[in-house]
């Protein structure tokens, strides 16, 4: 996911040389099936054993992969063909996160924030590998790159179907699988709703997909497509500045991480940090707006990435703290439709703001809105009060 990240929309505007409005384009086409499959995928992801499922679909990967690489090397890369390959990527995107997000699950509740954060640490220090070997882009060439991403996601699947291997035959777990994989349309409809009523009548929730949407739409849509075009336009860079770019960023990820796993206790107000760090993001946007000098410019970055961090290690770790094992991949199906379906939106007005009034207004514009979301929320919002401390929350009655 570190190499798609740089190279997918380097492909528009490093190679392509596409406009900021065709860039939020085709990041829109990569986010825009998380509206459409997500939700279905949670429901799926509950039915089937997740690692031959996960394992199924890491596979698949390599078809849109494998048809990018054929027009590559034969010079024959367009623009539509980039957003077809959004298109199916995102696909199965869509399908995989509720699955692969609900083996969360299987941690204790009270070490619920170390199991997130120690998750966290793992992906972005392999997305921080995949951000330096893309950046290699002048050295390594693009089929090169492409043809090593299909072998990680090969050995994804083989290595997940190994860790969660199919149960004995005759076993009860399978019995129970083989149950939930046999049930008809009107009981996925029944299924889907069970997993929406979880958000409908826990008014903390809700709110908490308020903000990862607000998240989503803002601070996720301007770092897709605003992330490429400040080492293109502000600093005049390559791929490779792009890629530095990244990987600063997940340093401060895994930074703020690496003192979650070592927190023994849960946060007290985890919805109250959530909210501060989301106000710190569009914050530190607002400053990248000056365009500082590169030796701020990194500092900033990487503060932007702690923050990013917390806010996702808290938003995940307040969801599978108060959801049950048997919903919990339709709720992360929920939440992530809530972060990925302000993410396309986002990238496409963030895009469009860009081209017509310009990098420097667009970043401005887009912190004042975080800024008045924070105020609003802070003030009206439950998540402002929800608490750590599972059992004395749910003691307490939802405001």
């Amino acid at each position: 996911m570190g190499l798609h990240k740089v190279l997918y929309p380097w492909l528009v505007v490093g190679v392509l040389h596409e406009s900021p409005s065709r860039l939020g384009l085709a990041t829109m086409a990569l986010l825009l099936p998380n509206l459409l499959f997500i939700l279905p995928g949670g429901v799926v992801a509950d039915r089937r054993h997740r690692g031959s499922w996960l394992s199924f679909l890491y596979l698949l990967y390599l078809l849109p992969l494998g048809i990018l690489l054929a027009a590559v090397v034969s010079g024959e890369l367009t623009f539509t063909l980039l957003l077809m390959f959004g298109i199916t990527f995102g696909t199965i995107l869509a399908f995989i996160q509720p699955a692969r997000e609900s083996l969360l699950g299987y941690a204790p509740s009270e070490v619920m924030h170390q199991a997130v954060a120690k998750v966290m640490v793992v992906q972005f220090i392999a997305q921080g590998v995949g951000f330096i070997i893309a950046g290699q882009l002048d050295y390594i060439s693009l089929p090169q790159l492409l043809s090593f991403q299909m072998l990680i996601f090969l050995l994804s699947s083989l290595l997940m179907r190994r860790c969660h291997p199919l149960p004995e035959k005759g076993s009860e777990e399978e019995a129970a699988q083989a149950e939930k994989s046999n049930k008809s349309a009107a009981q996925t409809w029944l299924e889907l709703r069970e997993g929406l009523a979880l958000f409908r009548d826990d008014k903390g929730l809700q709110h908490l997909l308020f903000i990862v949407f607000a998240t989503g739409f803002l601070a996720f849509g301007v770092y897709l497509v605003g992330m490429p075009l400040i080492a293109r336009e502000l600093y005049n860079g390559g791929a490779s500045l792009y890629a530095l770019l990244q990987v600063v960023f997940s340093l401060g990820i895994i930074s703020t991480n690496f003192g979650v796993m070592k927190r023994v206790k849960a946060f007290s107000r985890p919805g109250r940090l959530m909210v501060i760090s989301f106000l710190m993001r569009g914050s530190l946007v607002g400053i990248i707006a000056t365009v500082p000098s590169l030796w701020l410019l990194f500092p900033v970055v990487y503060v932007w990435g702690m923050f990013s961090g917390l806010s996702m290690t808290l938003g995940r770790t307040i969801l599978h703290n108060q959801v049950t094992h048997e919903l919990r991949s339709r709720a992360a199906s929920v939440y992530q439709l809530c972060l990925f379906g302000g993410a396309p939106l986002g990238a496409w007005i963030c895009g469009m703001t860009i081209e017509n009034l310009g990098l420097g207004t667009a970043f401005v514009a887009i912190a004042s809105t975080t800024l008045f979301v924070s105020v609003v929320t802070a003030l009206r919002s439950p998540l402002w009060h929800i608490r750590g401390d599972i059992e004395e929350d749910k003691a307490e009655p939802q405001q």
